[in-house]
């Protein structure tokens, strides 16, 4: 029992904010595992939800008004108002980043296991093999999402130049030293390492927190979708969409939970079928926002955003409320309202969950030319999401307007949530989406400040850079 007490407080303290260097963690002296118990209980405290993130505040769907400038840095935080601007220097030296502290604490306990889980007492060979699997999944996968924050987008023409972030592969703190891996090294390890672990993962559902052979298969397929690469993607996501059914995952239906223009999401986490590998802080009751609440909401999703992506008949219209009128149902929603989002939502999920599934399948296989597939994924999506089966139909015709749909229905699914910063970065040099980037501008009163290129890489925060100077870009 106190064996046991020991671990669960080192689990505890490897899920909060950093300590004596990047990986925010304690160092050498605590317990270790011994139990294959103990070791699957080292998978449960992983959950991939940014502690003090920043990256939501860059996605192009939000616009902020000079009154709630004013109250940014009291409500949101200097960091949160400086990502908003896309300014090049985030954080202060007394600031921790959620973008690398988090990620980089959830692979000391994965190196825990992978390191141990083989000589761990009780559990047959196949379950060890399972869990160190997991492991190394999760830890691919976070290191996948840094690169995400701290390394350029993936281009096969200079992936072998540019520094990313680091291979972290020991559990400790001690004597070592991570050095930063070029773009192309960091996307070689993600991706080996999860296709070697991929057999060995358990075919049934334990947690969202664990990662299961549909999880995986649909994790890979997004590290692969990410890097541009569609038709390799293509079959671990096809693997993933026929694993489904018999995992328990699938959609939510909106069209049976909502009521009264609010959609209510199962409470507990276990009971919501869409989350695959993801974390949801939060109890999923969409109330409406009143103009009461203006002060603090600061953002609002821009009208012609809303116009350019949302018929009436939406039911994710839902998610929004009108500044001015006052309502959410969409059924009185009016278009030349200010919405806001309700920041009941406002969490943003970086692992994959059934609707990401779904959609990004959809692409990849628009892209691979198999328009007629990809049509019906988009509707049995968009059937569990809108009002009508008529609604649900897409009209899009083949070629790059099947493409095209199935991005749009990407910025529909997820828009404020803060998953735009990722297509984003995917999309800048996309011939398709080259128009994306006339609405990748904030604005401040009068102010308007617009992305650039440089500033798809966030750089390396000086609380990081105090432990490693050897990581300091040269800009």
């Amino acid at each position: 029992m106190k064996r046991t007490a020991y671990i669960t407080l080192l689990l505890l303290t490897l899920c909060t904010t950093s300590c004596e260097d990047y990986l925010g963690i304690k160092p050498r002296g605590y317990d270790v595992a011994e139990k294959i118990e103990h070791y699957e209980g080292l998978l449960y405290g992983t959950e991939m939800f940014l502690l003090n993130e920043v990256f939501p505040y860059m996605g192009f769907e939000f616009t902020i008004d000079q009154d709630g400038f004013t109250t940014a840095y009291s409500l949101m935080g200097a960091p949160e108002t400086n990502a908003y601007l896309w300014k090049a220097d985030i954080f202060r030296e007394d600031e921790n980043c959620g973008e690398w502290n988090h990620p980089a604490s959830i692979m000391y306990p994965m190196n825990v296991v992978i390191a141990g889980v083989e000589n761990a007492s009780g559990g047959t060979p196949e379950k060890k093999a399972a869990l160190k699997a997991e492991a190394v999944f999760i830890r691919a996968y976070v290191t996948f999402i840094m690169a995400q924050f701290f390394g350029k987008p993936y281009d096969v023409s200079t992936a072998g130049t540019d520094l990313c972030v680091p291979i972290i592969t020991k559990a400790t703190t001690m004597g070592q030293s991570f050095p930063r891996k070029t773009v192309e090294q960091v996307y070689e390890f993600v991706t080996s390492q999860m296709k070697q672990a991929l057999p060995d993962l358990q075919s049934r559902a334990e947690h969202p927190y664990r990662v299961f052979a549909t999880t995986g298969n649909a994790m890979l397929g997004k590290v692969l979708w990410m890097m541009g690469n569609y038709k390799e993607a293509l079959p671990y996501l096809e693997q993933a969409m026929n694993m489904l059914e018999a995992s328990g995952c699938g959609l939510l239906d909106y069209n049976t939970i909502s009521s009264d223009g609010e959609i209510t999401y199962p409470v507990d986490i276990k009971q919501n079928p869409e989350l695959l590998y993801s974390y949801e802080s939060m109890a999923h009751i969409w109330s409406a926002m009143y103009p009461s609440y203006y002060g603090s909401s600061l953002f609002a999703v821009k009208t012609d955003v809303v116009e350019k992506y949302f018929d009436k008949g939406d039911l994710r219209l839902c998610f929004f409320s009108g500044l001015k009128s006052g309502k959410t149902a969409y059924s009185k929603f009016d278009l030349k309202d200010v919405y806001s989002l309700n920041l009941s939502r406002f969490t943003t999920n970086v692992g994959v969950t059934v609707p990401d599934l779904y959609l990004i399948y959809a692409e990849c296989l628009a892209r691979n030319a198999r328009y007629a597939d990809a049509k019906a994924v988009l509707e049995e999506l968009r059937r569990h999401r809108v009002d009508g089966a008529s609604d649900a139909a897409v009209t899009a015709a083949d070629g790059d307007d099947m493409v095209r749909f199935a991005v749009d229905e990407r910025m529909r699914e997820y828009i404020g949530y803060g998953n735009t910063w990722f297509d984003m970065r995917r999309l800048w040099d996309d011939p398709l989406f080259q128009d994306l980037k006339g609405m990748y501008v904030h604005t401040v009163g009068d102010q308007t400040y617009s992305l650039t290129k440089e500033r798809l890489v966030m750089r390396i925060p000086p609380s990081i850079l105090q432990w490693h100077p050897e990581y300091k870009d040269n800009e």
